[in-house]
């Protein structure tokens, strides 16, 4: 798996924890989630009522029903660009366009369908949803445009760990000592004042930190083959499954 393969790119997920744990169980924060509520204009619930989440860029479809109280849940959708569809007999269609989904977050979108005797179809744009209301955990995404454009050198090239530095509470981050896979030299910061070993780094789902020492990162990838950080301080979610070992 070397950085040298331009098609490969990576998904770092970073866990900065505020209790003693330091190995976490496999969990997958890779894919995304949409949650939401179908109710009429009265505001009760619409049992049954089929929504489609179509994936604009691979034209992968997924269904679900609402249950009885009107909800419905994806929790593996791909990144990317989604056209949700929620429909019900003796109702209007209404299609959410330019849904926007990211990795280990969850998105509501909560549909109010009109009454209608006419096959009707509403559509709007979901271009202003950016809230995050289902999960309490402080999630900050460092993206690949920042990667390019802001300074991330170390003595041995260019980090993306470097760019802890502009998320709130971290301290600058320093050289560690051991070298990676890669050129990079791993580096570590402090959250929120907690210890640098209760940090873990995820590639794609799987711990690069080693166990006995948390703080460092084994494997570094190059920035170029790196698609997107998401950086987790507090409030983790359940899917995250962190099994806590005292050391």
């Amino acid at each position: 798996m070397g950085y040298r393969t331009g098609w490969m790119r990576w998904v770092v997920v970073a866990c900065f924890l505020l209790v003693l744990a330091s190995a976490p169980a496999t969990g997958q924060t890779l894919y995304g989630s949409i949650t939401g509520t179908v109710t009429d204009p009265s505001g009760s619930a619409v049992p049954n009522a089929r929504v489609e989440a179509l994936n604009v860029g691979t034209s992968v479809v997924k269904s679900a029903q609402t249950d009885e109280r009107g909800s419905f849940l994806f929790n593996d959708l791909q990144v990317g660009s989604y056209k949700i569809t929620v429909s019900a007999p003796a109702f209007t269609t209404r299609i959410i366009e330019r849904v926007q989904v990211a990795q280990n977050t969850t998105l509501r979108l909560d549909s109010i369908l009109s009454v209608s005797t006419v096959q009707e179809t509403v559509v709007v744009s979901a271009e202003a949803v950016s809230l995050q209301t289902d999960r309490s955990d402080l999630n900050y995404v460092i993206r690949s445009s920042q990667m390019t454009d802001l300074p991330i050198m170390n003595s041995q090239g260019r980090n993306f760990q470097a760019l802890y530095k502009i998320l709130p509470g971290f301290t600058p981050p320093v050289e560690v000592h051991s070298d990676s896979g890669n050129p990079q030299r791993s580096m570590a910061t402090q959250a929120n004042g907690m210890p640098q070993s209760n940090n873990n780094t995820r590639l794609d789902g799987t711990t690069v930190s080693y166990p006995w020492l948390p703080r460092i990162v084994a494997y570094v990838p190059a920035v170029e083959a790196v698609e997107t950080v998401n950086v987790v301080t507090n409030s983790f979610d359940a899917e995250q499954e962190w099994q806590a070992v005292r050391r």
